[in-house]
């Protein structure tokens, strides 16, 4: 494939990717608000708990979707054989990990790359997200203040 090709093809799957990221961290903003109300009159430790698994849970979910994404796409243009070599190399890839194990060849490593640009780009995201659910959350359990 070309180095335009990969360019491409990369920076299409890596703004798919992202979207989905960020479609799924917005989806899961009204699901915390709404077991926040839910749950106001229950104890510290319960509320604090659902609604940062829920969140933690919208993270991995988005996060998840796109390894499987790229692992099927490394294995549609044939990278490699099978789908567990292909799911293996997109989660060390994506986590930006990089074992070194599997080395890839010139037609296809700089769109491979672009995998890693998305679990970096993503897990920003997902880091923010985070912290701002934490500093709504807690802060509110602490001092008695009305959660999101």
């Amino acid at each position: 494939m070309s180095m335009a090709a990969q360019v491409l093809l990369g920076t299409s799957f890596l703004i798919l990717c992202t979207l989905v990221h960020v479609g799924i961290v917005a989806a899961t903003v009204p699901l915390v608000a709404r077991f926040a109300a839910r749950l106001k009159h229950r104890g510290k430790l319960i509320r604090t708990t659902v609604l940062l698994s829920l969140t933690v849970f919208g993270i991995v979910l988005a996060h998840a979707i796109q390894i499987w994404t790229w692992a099927f796409v490394f294995k549609f243009v044939g990278l490699f054989p099978d789908i567990q070599t292909s799911f293996y190399f997109a989660t060390v890839t994506y986590t930006t990990l990089g074992y070194g194990d599997i080395v890839l060849g010139e037609g296809l490593r700089i769109f491979a790359t672009f995998g890693a640009i998305t679990g970096l780009l993503t897990f920003g995201i997902s880091t923010a997200f985070l912290i701002g659910v934490i500093g709504r959350i807690l802060p509110a359990e602490d001092q008695g203040h009305k959660m999101l």
